[in-house]
């Protein structure tokens, strides 16, 4: 079997003018943007670089050692594949440009956005969730708010770099990078629906059943390409379009989620007929927990979660994975701090996940029909 690394072994040597851009393609642009490029790809859109001068400047920065280092949650191969394709005849004349990250601790924002373009093909990529417990809690944050603030830039950078060029768009996006293409591409108006031609979410998160049944989605629906993993869990938070696709992964359980993990068989995914029976019962439970919620109990229960998981007083899943005692006792005494109140009512909410994961036990049974 084949992943990303051997698509551009295989594919590697034949430039877009040979073999148009496909799914596989799109999915190694939204990869990619998950390495640390930030502050050496420039900002503006008129500058740009491609991505072989990437190379060379990206391995000459005196933080090189921190800049490969993505975190816990994101493949460590991710700056080997960024240079592998810049040492391909199909990648490395790719031109990138409009770089723009925002780590912001008063909005709850992690947000990062890239701009790659080849011949007449402009691409935007919206990097998905990376390694801080900020990014996780602004994703945690879908739950409740009818927009983060990631969203919101997102769809502001689409409108700049719609200023900035002419003619049409592909946007992409994995994880929440994946969320970020799809609302974008059903919010951005009227008129600049019709300059994109076609929309790639690789297991972003969904959305409330009515963003699915706007006039605004069905406009722009049909391109739309939407791929999962068989253990899907990102993916399936909340409601997710009706046509998708499943891809084999080598991983197991939800690290499925990571994309260099995916199976591809040339310029295809090898494909699953439907999602494991434990994806399935996972997030039959979960997304019937979050639907029988109001939004003020998402809103406590988030807030109280991250209240703890915050005071462990480290800033990324690594650094909690490799400090788990003392974290894990610095949040113990942060859930003991809370109000009698909040404390209730998260025990209430969390008995009801309990009882939501019971409930779905018996899709089992259908599955294996």
């Amino acid at each position: 079997m084949a992943n990303l690394f051997d698509y551009v072994d295989w594919r590697g040597d034949l430039s877009f003018e040979q073999v148009p851009l496909n799914q596989i393609d799109a999915l190694m642009f939204a990869h990619i943007t998950y390495a640390i490029f930030d502050g050496l790809v420039p900002e503006d859109f008129s500058k740009g670089i491609t991505l072989a001068e990437l190379e060379p400047v990206f391995k000459a920065a005196p933080d090189y050692e921190k800049r490969t280092d993505v975190g816990y949650l994101i493949n460590k191969k991710t700056t080997e594949l960024l240079f592998r394709c810049a040492e391909s005849k199909r990648f490395k004349d790719v031109k990138i440009c409009g770089m723009r990250s925002i780590f912001d601790e008063v909005k709850r924002e992690q947000f990062a956005a890239v701009f790659y373009s080849f011949g007449n093909t402009k691409i935007i990529s919206y990097r998905g969730t990376d390694d801080t417990l900020l990014g996780w809690e602004e994703d945690f944050n879908l739950a409740y708010l009818d927009e983060i603030p990631a969203q919101a830039d997102a769809l502001k950078y689409f409108k700049d770099a719609a200023a900035a060029f002419d003619g049409d768009f592909i946007i992409v996006g994995h994880s929440k990078g994946g969320n970020l293409a799809v609302n974008t591409a059903v919010r951005c108006g009227e008129e600049l629906q019709k300059r994109i031609s076609m929309v790639y979410n690789f297991d972003g998160p969904g959305f409330p059943k009515d963003f699915f049944a706007s006039a605004e989605y069905k406009a722009v629906e049909k391109r739309i390409s939407s791929v999962y993993p068989e253990f899907s869990v990102v993916g399936m938070l909340f409601n997710h379009p009706k046509k998708y696709q499943i891809v084999d992964s080598t991983e197991k359980a939800v690290m499925q989620h990571d994309a260099l993990s995916w199976q591809l068989m040339g310029a295809d995914f090898i494909q699953k007929k439907r999602f494991s029976s434990g994806s399935t019962i996972f997030n039959k439970g979960l997304n019937k927990w979050v639907e029988g919620l109001e939004k003020d109990q998402r809103k406590v229960f988030v807030g109280a979660l991250f209240d703890v998981i915050n005071a462990s007083g480290v800033r990324t899943i690594e650094e909690m994975q490799k400090n788990v005692l003392p974290s894990s006792a610095r949040m113990w005494a942060a859930y003991a701090a809370l109000d009698k109140n909040t404390k209730k009512e998260v025990r209430q909410i969390l008995g009801l996940f309990k009882e939501s994961m019971e409930s779905a036990l018996p899709v089992v049974k259908l599955i294996g029909r």
